[in-house]
């Protein structure tokens, strides 16, 4: 295969890099949708909590959505990683084409006066992204801690 001329590249560049922002908006909308599965389980919980359940034990319920909770936050925390790595990938060939083209956009754009050496000044999106999910996965452990305790004694 012949190598592809400066117009042909910056083609295959312009495509990959709208695939790179497609996997972003799609990361986007995983976030969306396992926040509010966990606030509608914050809100089971609460109704639970505030109305009862009659005449049955709150503690196996209480161990149940706790269970779901942390289910859901890790599930959506491995989500995350996945998104990070597919990223980390394309944006890696996307890298390698701007080697080959005039201007290397993402190169630079982590730090220009580091020649694209990844700076220690920015947080990646997905470390400050896993905080909300771990942050579930605690509360909903101690609420499953706290239902086993409570059932228990």
């Amino acid at each position: 295969m012949p190598d592809p001329d400066k117009h042909e590249l910056l083609e295959i560049y312009k495509l990959h890099s709208e695939l790179a922002d497609n996997v972003s908006q799609r990361r986007e909308g995983a976030n969306r949708l396992y926040s509010s599965l966990l606030v509608g389980l914050v809100i089971v919980l609460a109704a639970l909590l505030r109305f009862g359940i009659g005449d049955a034990p709150l503690e196996p319920v209480l161990a149940t959505i706790g269970v779901l909770g942390v289910m859901l936050s890790l599930s959506w925390i491995r989500v995350i990683t996945s998104y990070r790595e597919l990223n980390r990938n394309k944006f890696r060939v996307l890298h390698d084409l701007e080697t080959k083209i005039a201007y290397a956009f993402f190169t630079l754009e982590w730090d220009p006066k580091s020649e694209g050496k990844k700076s220690n000044k920015y947080l990646q999106l997905t470390v400050s992204e896993q905080a909300l999910p771990s942050i579930f996965t605690l509360l909903f452990a101690g609420l499953f801690s706290y239902s086993i305790v409570s059932w228990v004694m």
